[in-house]
Parts: structure tokens; C-alpha cells; sequence
């Protein structure tokens, strides 16, 4: 059993990482899923050590760097199947651009495209939104963001999230970013035409 807990642990937080996009509560899920495995595999760890079957502490001990990875090894490999599993979500492209709430501007006589494109509500009661930013001056700091930019995001809310709030955005890839909001930080604004 315990050797199953390590599988289904490590093909659960994999599943997530792939299904954020397109099934995002059953993403969140499994999570919770891979958090009761590390429970079960600390409960036969101890299990284990109790009993002095020192054979199954040390393969559990072995185990324990692999299903605990996410925690402390690089974000790079999850973080990849992440980028992946959005642009399967988002693929084709132009199909998924059709379906966003653009909004165009024009900054320093070069037209640029905003807007927000999916907003994927969590069951613990956060959304995370997928914007597409022509300019990528979602990842800038507010100073150095235009106006022409602030006025375009202007339109979205919570307006406090996306215009005075710096560092919230992940790059996703190519013009599309990722903002993670609690609805604590609603705005109250009822007048988001998207």
C-alpha cells in the first residue's frame, strides 16, 4: 500500500500541473490527493520504523526525496508541463484569441492588444486569470508602465490587482500572462465590461 501512496502521489501532482487549464477544480483535487498520499507515506514511514523493519524504512527513505520533489527541488520541470498544458488549452491560437476580450490601444504609434482571455475560479474561492499583453508591460513595474497601458487595463477589474499591484503576473509564453486574485481584492467595480 505504501509503495502505492508513492505513485499515486507522484502521478497526482503531474496530473495537476496538466489538467490547471482545462479541468482546473479537478487540478486542485489532485493536489489535495498528492497532500493524503504524503500523509499515508509518513504514517507507514513511521509504521515502518516503529516495527524495526528497517528494509521498508530504507526504501521509503528512498522514496521521500522523489514524491517530496515539488517541494524542494527546481520549479522548472513542473513549471514546464504547466506551460505546456496551457498551450494544449489554448491551442489553436487565433481560435483562442477569437474568444478573448481584447481591447486595442495605440502606444508610441504602434497598435497593442490587451485583455483578458480566461478566468479559471478555484474552489478555494480564488480565480486565476489569463491575460494577453501585446506590450509585456504586465511583468514591468508600475513606472514603468504607459499610460496608454493603464488606460486599456482600465477596463478590467479589480482595477487595484492589475494597475497598482507589481510582480502579480507569470509569463505564461509568448504575449500571455498569469494573475492569481482572492476575491478579497474585488474592487467592488460592477462596470468590467469583460
Amino acid at each position: 500500500m505504501k509503495y502505492l501512496f508513492a505513485v499515486v502521489a507522484t502521478v497526482s501532482i503531474i496530473g495537476s500541473a496538466l489538467l490547471a487549464f482545462s479541468f482546473p477544480v479537478t487540478s486542485e483535487r489532485l493536489i489535495e490527493v498528492y497532500l493524503v498520499c504524503l500523509f499515508g507515506l509518513f504514517v507507514s514511514f513511521l509504521g515502518a520504523a516503529f516495527r524495526r523493519r528497517w528494509a521498508e524504512v530504507g526504501i521509503l527513505v528512498v522514496i521521500w526525496p522523489l514524491v517530496l520533489f515539488p517541494f524542494y527541488g527546481p520549479a522548472a520541470p513542473l513549471r514546464w508541463i504547466y506551460v505546456e498544458a496551457f498551450r494544449i488549452h489554448a491551442s489553436p491560437i487565433d481560435t483562442y484569441l477569437s474568444r478573448c476580450k481584447l481591447i486595442e490601444f495605440v502606444e508610441s504609434g504602434t497598435r497593442q492588444m490587451l485583455g483578458r482571455c480566461d478566468i479559471l475560479v478555484m474552489t478555494g474561492e480564488y480565480a486565476r486569470e489569463v491575460f494577453y499583453d501585446t506590450t509585456g508591460e504586465f511583468g514591468l513595474p508600475i513606472a514603468q508602465r504607459t499610460a496608454e497601458w493603464q488606460a486599456a487595463m482600465g477596463h478590467f477589474s479589480p482595477r487595484a490587482v492589475f494597475l497598482e499591484k507589481e510582480g502579480r503576473a507569470e509569463k505564461l509564453f509568448g504575449n500571455f500572462y498569469e494573475i492569481q486574485i482572492s476575491p478579497l481584492e474585488d474592487d467592488g467595480s460592477d462596470d468590467d465590461p469583460f
